[in-house]
């Protein structure tokens, strides 16, 4: 991933990481899409950056989730590139961009205010079949970036699920093959661990170290395995039941990891 440099006026450049990442959820109930640049969450709200700028389309072909169909992904990604290009050249900073109900949004923050309605029609002359809409509001918290974009805990581990998957997918593995897989967590306490441990106990997790750490408010280190394979649906099961088991226990889930199976 390569880095963004922003400059305010009078005052150092900030590096902003390129760290781009999709995952599902839903909004309003409907099937969502979205995707987003979590390499912000360590420097945002940037200051002077509080104009949330927002574009959205109407898709014209969409799937039975409402979103993208294959035939039309092509003409989507040439709106959105075009789009893009015209308001980064203003200075401003994307942060994300949903899919849901038919529609197709993207999400900006801009120093500058500028006139997103007169500097999108410029661009959908190009694209004269679909019907867009634009917004602009004051942010100053990136409260749609953090609030709104940003995954939760749950949708969160599943972004590094599938890092880890897509890893392990590189170096030829089958995820239909069962070996050990360990997972990492933090307790407040030891009291707090020991009951963790007799709960995964229970379901088939085998303790392989306890360990104390220093580690903010959670010193207390312990590292489980289960055998399994790991599948999407799998891995992400397992580790969402640690995570809910973890947080009973006043712990905090860490991660997980297994050998490569041919």
């Amino acid at each position: 991933m390569f880095n963004k440099f922003f400059k305010k006026k009078s005052e150092k450049s900030i590096e902003i990481k390129q760290d781009w990442a999709s995952y599902f959820t839903r909004v309003d109930d409907k099937p969502a899409s979205i995707r987003l640049n979590l390499g912000l969450n360590s420097v945002a709200p940037i200051e002077k950056y509080e104009n949330r700028v927002w574009f959205s389309i109407q898709l014209l072909d969409t799937d039975s989730n409402g979103f993208t169909t294959r035939e039309e992904f092509p003409a989507i990604c040439q709106i959105e590139n075009d789009i893009s290009e015209a308001i980064e050249k203003k200075g401003a900073i994307a942060v994300g961009a949903l899919k849901t109900n038919g529609t197709f949004d993207l999400y900006f923050y801009t120093a500058a205010t500028i006139d997103i309605a007169e500097l999108a029609a410029a661009v959908m002359q190009n694209h004269p079949d679909y019907r867009y809409a634009t917004d602009t509001k004051v942010d100053t918290n990136w409260s749609d970036y953090f609030d709104f974009l940003y995954p939760a805990e749950f949708e969160y581990q599943t972004i590094l699920n599938q890092r880890v998957l897509t890893n392990l997918d590189k170096e030829g593995d089958n995820p239909a093959i069962e070996r050990a897989v360990d997972h990492w967590l933090y307790f407040q306490t030891a009291a707090d661990r020991t009951a963790f441990i007799r709960a995964s106990e229970n379901i088939g997790y085998k303790t392989l170290s306890q360990e104390k750490v220093t580690k903010d408010n959670y010193a207390f280190q312990l590292n489980i395995s289960k055998v399994s394979n790991v599948n999407w649906n799998t891995i992400n099961d397992n580790v969402w039941e640690l995570i809910t088991m973890t947080k009973e226990n006043n712990g905090v889930y860490d991660g997980w990891g297994c050998p490569i199976a041919k």
